[in-house]
């Protein structure tokens, strides 16, 4: 959509080119007509932009001052158009999202269904990843959006949000630990775990925490499939350490129990990763602010689940004392 005066788009083709003619040909003109403009352009302002060098043009100082704002104006019309495009639904731009298997339980569904409400040609390719795949395909800059543990860092993309939770024992409603206010790990030496992907997610630290308390480490169960763990769960075939944030639904109903560890490092906080060069891009904008308003909505319910799980515990512990 040529909004602007053609001189524009001439002028910055014959800087690309250094050549009338070749700018011309690129921009499907007569060499005359692109000569034409910059002579006119050149009289209009009283400089001359450019100087011949061997048998290339070349611009002189006020020809590149002028150059970077007629690039600064079309890259700021261009920008203008897609957000146009993106507010009136047309957008079909791509999002690439890498996420653990918690957000894929609920808040990746929820906020695209938001979103493609809106905007309904919107395009989203989704990456389920384990943490210990993480760190290779960050390195790959392939994805404009991660949401992943909050305690690490990836170069070229910057931390957008969070959700605060901590590390804890999940596990069925019968289970002998379900009714304890905190968990040590010694505490769940005798009972079978059971793991999402292997290796183990808690880290090296931890499992020598088992090791100085003479606490067996061993899983029952090891599966890719964050379903399948929670059936497990479910029926009390084997303990899980987790974050709250993948079980929300299934805590709220009381299918399955949530006790935090004891130990003060044992942060579950995740976080959403937007990559930086890619974060001022309209779609992946409009996406991020969608997931901001997941993130507030996921934070009050991790919140009010764990008040919730506390005054029962109290309640529990009330009721056996008298």
């Amino acid at each position: 959509m040529p909004v602007h005066a053609p001189v524009l788009r001439y002028l910055d083709e014959v800087v690309r080119q250094g050549s009338i003619r070749r700018a011309a040909s690129q921009l499907n003109v007569a060499s005359s007509a692109v000569n034409r403009q910059i002579l006119k352009l050149e009289a209009e302002i009283g400089v001359k932009l450019f100087e011949r060098v061997g048998k290339r043009l070349v611009l002189t100082p006020a020809g590149e001052k002028l150059t970077l704002h007629v690039r600064k104006t079309m890259s700021e019309w261009d920008n203008a158009l897609s957000e146009i495009k993106a507010i009136s639904g047309e957008s079909s731009a791509e999002v690439a999202i890498i996420a653990l298997p918690a957000f894929l339980e609920k808040i990746v569904p929820e906020a695209i269904e938001e979103i493609t409400a809106h905007y309904p040609k919107m395009r989203f390719n989704i990456f389920s990843t384990s943490p210990i795949d993480t760190v290779r395909e960050m390195r790959s800059e392939r994805h404009d959006i991660a949401l992943l543990f909050a305690n690490h860092h990836f170069r070229r993309y910057r931390l957008a949000d969070r959700i605060d939770s901590s590390l804890g024992v999940v596990m069925g409603p019968g289970h002998p630990l379900a009714s304890a206010r905190q968990i040590a790990l010694a505490d769940c030496a005798e009972y079978p775990l059971i793991l999402l992907n292997d290796p183990w997610e808690l880290d090296a630290t931890s499992e020598m925490e088992f090791v100085r308390n003479n606490a067996p480490f061993g899983s029952r169960i090891v599966t890719n499939s964050f379903n399948v763990m929670k059936e497990m769960l479910k029926r009390n075939l084997g303990i899980g350490f987790f974050a709250p944030i993948g079980f929300i639904d299934e805590l709220l109903s009381r299918e399955l129990v949530y006790v935090p560890f004891k130990s003060p490092d044992a942060s579950g906080s995740t976080g959403l990763f937007v990559h930086e060069e890619r974060a001022q891009e309209p779609h992946i904008k409009l996406f991020v602010a969608t997931l901001n308003r997941r993130f507030a909505t996921t934070q009050e319910r991790i919140d009010a689940l764990l008040h919730r799980g506390a005054e029962g515990r109290r309640r529990t512990k009330a009721a056996k004392q008298t």
